[in-house]
């Protein structure tokens, strides 16, 4: 909450004599030109600011100490206006450092000291704090407190009113692009004409008792004053912000207030007021995180049943993962309204920092937060057990059930088929008027056993009924979708999708290092490289990203002696056209973690911890990331075409710290994960996800494993990797969870068997035209699955951001179609069994929907990347692509269609409301559609 806002709410009336002031003012000034008006204003004032939660609101305000230039760069970036809020008649720092500049009135309410307005050393520091904070990329300044001289004695408060004029025209001189945003300042607005570019109004219709802690509705008396005095300041075209105040928990309420204030000419803002929550304003956020909590001491993240098994289907699904450990660090993780649900995957009891992990679970129940259980149920609070309405039964079930009952949708009818499982079942039951059963099964003394359930705070469902588990191989007794919609209570919403683009599958095809100084055994035995070139990259259409390990092929490796005949097939390679280059490290680290590896249940070091380089006995991460980089971009490549990419070698599991030397190093990264379906285990259990967040950035796992893995680690059969093409149907049917992601060595190239079967892969490939990208274009796209937001504005469309690269949502078909008209950035839609993929122009975009397919012309599906598609007519389009092949789109119109571009005109073929056209240009600017 603002410092003055709690004087202002209760006491209002003290600045009457000023606004009347202002009132006469107003009158001649109503020529003046109006300011341009933000629809969505959001005030963030806490630690951890959600960046891409906030990049849904036009102007966002934060709290500096909370955020720097690294967040205004962020929010500018996504289209955002930061503020930086600057008290300018209060402080709350050391008084010593200003030399001077405090009154002798102290505001005991905020704990800050009321200032001098007339003090050169206040001024001079003001000013310096105006200037830092547009140094660091603060687009504007939310000046609070400007009305604190009024409590000084009534004497002095002209002079110090004079002062802050004078102050404020300086500052406006002196950075006349940045925005001033006041907080009320009601007194001096009459002397500072085109200055403020918004206005702060707090409590219109709902108020906070800061004494009392109390919410509270605005009196009509005041209300009807403060609206009288607004009046004349929306006249001259000055936005207001109005900022009520309503708890999380009372949501509907807030957005029906929300939409009051928008009606009566406001910008509202109804949120909490510590400001450490997202509030309603002319938009909402819609939360599409969830975090998972797991337990660290039943094993590390990379190997925890938490991301291996959800993680995948919960990116599916359209949701960012926050993986956050059961530890005391949880206690610092606010929700803020970012999450739609918490859920846990945790078989050992509570965690250890119970203390920590109940309170924080609770915590979310009093904001409405769903919560799911897994496997386990991790809680031993007597209170919260009874508030979740869950029993913990004295004695364990003994003997057979006297009688079955279960939720026949959820289980037995995904993957694996129900049976009664008595082993392992917890002793867990449900109290009266508590959750729903979904499992029942009644003891021979009539006692309810309930391993699965939902409530209205959620649902759980408890080994032995989540897996069927046996032979290495796993699967879903439950339907894990339908209870992640159910427990957590998950509505239809856009989806943000990575498998498509434009209506095509995704292809990526990236090639690690590994085996390049092989031979083939083909006639002449040619070094692999030479057959991958010539057999799998040239021979077929995808843009390729290769990579090479300097120990293998540079002159301070393993094979020096070998050198000269390496380097040049690797230039080769990498110059050719449809090849862009990664590094696969100096030595191939086998374990990126060793001293974590170690430790692993089964550890087998069977070729050591790296290659055996003589001279490199210490692993060094710099000389693995960067000295790797730097000798292909001096050796083996050219300054127009430098490295790209790493690819993570061994178990590609890399620390943080490695993550984020890649990361300063200029290098995105890729690899990990262990995606391998196949009619011989199909189970989406083997699904893992794509992103792997840590504190040294994001780690982006391969979407599909590499032939390694379907060769028995390389030991034969060698024609194993044909199980890659099981893989790509299994992930497109029912779901399309992948795109066609061809990952494997530069050893493929060496055996016949491989040969043959990489040639059936890639024709698999071409016969689904798909939509070929390099890695490090797929990379941004995987970003925005990981930071894009929604927001649901007052008017019912949907707002997408911060979408980095990813151009496609997917809708549910009970959400609709486009409505083209009402929305922006929307190109088109291609309706498959798979869903409905809605095709995008940009990382903003705002998406309305309707019941029945907008009949103007659309983008059903195209081969390159969509830069921009605007709508001049219900018949014209404005469109530009660019990508590395020659143009080809279809577009569904009712009537024939035409592009006109660079002084052709090229005619659609086809036919049934589909134009096929094929344009010979890689880039296409400016082009238009026109269909009449």
């Amino acid at each position: 909450m603002a410092r003055n806002a709690q004087r202002q709410l209760f006491q209002c009336k003290c600045l009457s004599r000023w606004l009347a002031a202002f009132v006469v003012f107003l009158v001649p000034a109503l020529g003046m030109a109006a300011q341009q008006a933000p629809n969505s204003v959001a005030l963030w004032y806490a630690d951890q600011p959600p960046l891409p939660e906030l990049a849904q609101f036009d102007w966002v305000v934060l709290e500096p100490g909370h955020a720097g230039a690294k967040e205004a760069e962020f929010l500018r970036k996504q289209g955002s206006v930061p503020f930086a809020y600057l008290s300018i008649g209060e402080f709350d720092g050391d008084l010593g450092m200003l030399d001077g500049g405090a009154s002798q009135v102290r505001n005991d309410n905020w704990n800050s000291q009321v200032m001098d307005l007339t003090s050169p050393a206040w001024r001079q520091h003001l000013l310096k704090r105006a200037s830092e904070l547009a140094g660091q990329g603060f687009s504007g300044l939310f000046l609070d407190t400007l009305d604190s001289f009024n409590l000084l004695p009534e004497a002095q408060r002209e002079p110090q009113r004079q002062a802050l004029v004078a102050f404020i025209r300086e500052l406006h001189a002196q950075r006349p692009g940045l925005k001033l945003f006041f907080n009320r300042g009601f007194e001096v607005l009459p002397d500072l004409p085109g200055v403020p570019a918004a206005i702060a109004a707090e409590s219109i219709h709902h108020g906070w008792d800061a004494a009392t802690k109390r919410y509270a509705p605005v009196s009509d008396e005041a209300r009807n004053w403060l609206l009288d005095q607004l009046k004349p300041v929306q006249a001259q075209g000055i936005p207001v912000v109005a900022i009520d105040y309503l708890p999380s928990a009372r949501r509907e309420e807030a957005r029906a207030v929300a939409r009051r204030l928008q009606d009566e000419g406001f910008v509202p803002f109804v949120g909490v007021p510590a400001f450490d929550e997202l509030g309603v304003s002319g938009v909402e956020v819609q939360p599409r995180r969830i975090a998972v909590i797991y337990d660290p001491s039943e094993g590390d993240l990379g190997q925890n049943p938490a991301q291996t098994y959800l993680g995948g289907l919960i990116e599916y699904l359209g949701y960012r993962v926050d993986y956050l450990p059961a530890d005391t660090s949880l206690a610092s993780r606010r929700n803020g309204g970012i999450y739609a649900g918490v859920l846990t995957w945790m078989t050992s009891g509570s965690p250890e920092a119970s203390s920590v992990f109940e309170p924080w679970l609770a915590a979310r129940l009093d904001e409405n937060v769903p919560l799911a259980f897994f496997a386990g149920f991790p809680v031993e609070d007597d209170a919260l057990l009874q508030r979740m309405g869950i029993q913990r039964l004295s004695t364990p079930m003994s003997g057979p059930p006297a009688k079955v009952e279960y939720d026949k949708a959820l289980f037995g009818s995904f993957e694996a088929p129900f049976d009664v499982r008595l082993r392992e079942l917890p002793a867990q039951g449900v109290a009266k008027g508590g959750p729903t059963p979904a499992i029942t099964l009644t003891s021979p003394r009539g006692q309810p056993f309930v391993p699965a359930a939902f409530g209205k705070w959620g649902g759980y469902a408890l080994a032995p009924y989540v897996l069927q588990e046996g032979n290495e191989q796993a699967r879903w007794m439950i339907d894990p979708f339908l209870f992640l919609t159910r427990a957590l209570h998950l509505k239809p919403q856009p989806r943000p999708d990575v498998t498509t683009e434009n209506g095509r599958r995704i292809a990526t095809v990236h090639i690690d290092g590994d085996g390049f100084v092989s031979r083939a055994q083909v006639t002449g035995s040619p070094y692999s490289g030479k057959v991958v070139l010539a057999d799998f990259i040239q021979a077929h259409p995808f843009l390729t990203s290769v990579s090479v390990i300097e120990g293998e092929v540079g002159p301070k490796g393993m094979f020096p002696h070998l050198s000269r005949e390496l380097e040049p097939i690797a230039r080769e390679i990498f110059a050719d056209p449809k090849v862009e280059v990664a590094t696969h490290t100096f030595s191939h680290p086998f374990f990126l973690q060793p001293e974590l590896a170690t430790k692993r249940e089964n550890f087998d070091a069977e070729y050591g911890l790296k290659m055996a380089i003589p001279g490199y006995d210490k692993l060094d991460f710099v000389r693995e990331v960067v000295g790797s980089r730097d000798y292909i971009n001096a050796r083996l490549t050219t300054p127009a075409k430098p490295v790209k990419m790493i690819f993570w070698p061994g178990d590609a599991y890399p620390g943080a710290d490695t993550i984020k030397l890649a990361y300063d190093s200029g290098l995105p990264n890729v690899n990990g994960g262990n995606t391998a379906l196949t009619y011989a285990n199909p189970s989406l259990t083997g699904l893992s996800p794509l992103i792997r967040p840590t504190e040294g950035g994001v780690q982006y796992y391969a979407p599909i494993i590499n032939e390694n893995v379907y060769t028995n680690l390389w030991h034969g059969p060698y024609y194993g990797f044909r199980g890659v093409i099981e893989t790509f149907a299994l992930t497109d049917s029912p779901r399309r969870m992948r795109g066609l992601n061809l990952y494997y060595h530069f050893y493929s190239a060496t055996k016949q068997a491989s040969i043959k079967v990489m040639d059936d892969i890639y024709k698999d490939m071409e016969a689904q035209n798909p939509m070929s990208l390099w890695m490090s274009d797929y990379i941004p796209r995987l970003h925005g699955l990981y930071q894009a937001s929604l927001g649901l504005r007052l008017d019912g469309r949907w707002q997408v951001r911060a979408l980095d690269a990813l151009r496609t949502v997917r809708l549910d078909p009970e959400m609709g179609w486009p409505d083209l008209a009402r929305s922006s950035g929307v190109a088109g839609v291609r309706d498959l069994p798979q869903g409905r993929y809605v095709h995008l122009a940009g990382p903003s975009t705002v998406l309305a929907l309707r019941d029945s397919r907008d009949p103007r012309p659309a983008l059903e599906q195209a081969n390159l990347p969509l830069l921009d598609w605007q709508y001049r007519s219900d018949k014209r389009v404005v469109f530009s692509f660019a990508g590395e092949v020659p143009l080809q789109l279809q577009v569904r119109s009712q009537t024939a269609c035409r592009i006109d571009v660079a002084g052709n005109s090229y005619q659609g073929q086809g036919g049934a409301g589909l134009w096929n056209f094929q344009l010979p240009m890689k880039k296409v600017s400016d082009a238009q559609l026109i269909c009449n």
